[in-house]
């Protein structure tokens, strides 16, 4: 299945990790190479703070390790 990530970029062949209720607004997947990846849910409730909902970020503004493998802590 193919998911669009919150800056807009699309996975392919991606497993949601988190549980479906985990979280209200976004869901979490992983890819093949194991890298991590948030998704905005398709009507994600308002925040807390405001009225408006959570918006796509644009493509030029992810942080500088968006594409590092996920490495799980071992303890």
């Amino acid at each position: 299945m193919t998911y669009t990530d919150i800056y807009g970029f699309k996975h392919e062949n991606a497993t949601v990790i988190s549980k479906e209720d985990e979280f209200h607004r976004i869901f979490i997947i992983e890819d093949e190479q194991h890298r991590r990846f948030e998704c905005l849910k398709e009507n994600p409730e308002p925040t807390h703070k405001g009225p408006s909902h959570w918006k796509l970020s644009s493509r030029d503004t992810p942080p500088d390790n968006y594409w590092d493998v996920f490495e799980p802590n071992d303890n």
